[in-house]
This record gives C-alpha cells, structure tokens and sequence, in this order.
C-alpha cells in the first residue's frame, strides 16, 4: 500500500527500520527513483533492484542501537536536498501527540520529515496505542498513515480526526 504512493522519477527518503525495509521488494518496477537513507541494510537491498536507483546515503554518526547513521553531519547532507516523500516507520503511535520511539535521537527523523513534501509513516496496527516517551513526528508532521487491518473502530476515528490520510492495507493489496 505505500509502496502504490510512489511515482517513477520521485525522490524519496528511506528511514532505517524493518518496516520501512518492506517497501524495497515493491520498488523494482520503478523507473527513474532516488532514494536517500541512513541505514547500510537498506542501501545493499536498493542496490539489488532494477532498474537500480540512484542512491544518496546520509552519512554521519553510525548509531549501533538504531542501525542507522544520525547526528549532524546526516541532517546537514538532508537539507542540502528536497524530497517527494519520507518513509518512516515508528515504535509506537501515542493517538494524542504523534509517532513516538525508544531512541533518543530524534532530530534526523524531524529533518527528514522537513525535506520531503509528503510524510508516510509505515507502522504495525499493534503499535497504535502505545506510548513511548520521546515523541519522533508530531501529527502536524504527518500527512499519511499506512497499517493493517487490525485497528479498533475507535482507533481508525481517532487517527481519521487528526487530519491525515489513513490507508488500511490488506493482505491481498499490491
């Protein structure tokens, strides 16, 4: 269901992240990509596709915990870009404030979402609810949410109130 939201010749940003990493078996048939990301695991995968993209990494510090790399030097190469769209995944959804995570840095994550004209944030249905203590992208932030079918009613009015687009993928989309 993201993937459908990419266009041949846009430039998009890639976040770290096993969801995130998703995305990259349905981006093969895309002509003319850049993709931007700070994680080594999703830089190797993007070189496997064809037609391969063209690949811009962030560099940086390399952050162990995260897998990806980060600090300013990362942010200084984003901006120096802009982006069709951001592909982000999350920790966790707290339904009041935004996308929320475990690590502490989260200042690349705020700058990613600066560059790019269309935020997508990519989560698991479980992981609407849970509150983490450092919030990552507030809903103004936030333009579009994709997850699976196994939100409540309550939490699909509650995230369809916040202004943004909320897609339901289902496990037959492609």
């Amino acid at each position: 269901a993201a993937a459908g939201r990419v266009r041949d010749h846009n430039r998009i940003i890639i976040d770290s992240g096993s969801t995130t990493a998703a995305l990259l078996g349905e981006l093969g048939q895309k002509h003319g990509l850049v993709v931007m990301t700070n994680s080594l695991n999703i830089a190797n995968a993007l070189r496997e596709l064809e037609p391969e993209p063209t690949l811009l990494m962030t560099g940086g510090t390399w952050d162990a915990s995260s897998e990806s790399f980060q600090g300013q030097v990362a942010e200084q190469v984003l901006r120096s870009y802009d982006f069709d769209q951001l592909f982000i995944g999350a920790d966790g959804i707290d339904i009041e404030r935004g996308t929320t995570t475990f690590n502490e840095l989260t200042g690349l994550s705020r700058v990613m979402a600066e560059v790019a004209r269309e935020v997508v944030v990519m989560v698991e249905s479980d992981k609407i609810g849970r509150k983490i203590p450092n919030l990552e992208l507030p809903w103004s932030a936030i333009h579009t949410l994709v997850t699976d079918g196994g939100l409540t009613k309550e939490q699909q009015q509650q995230l369809e109130h916040k202004g943004i687009n909320l897609i339901i993928a289902t496990d037959t989309e492609e």
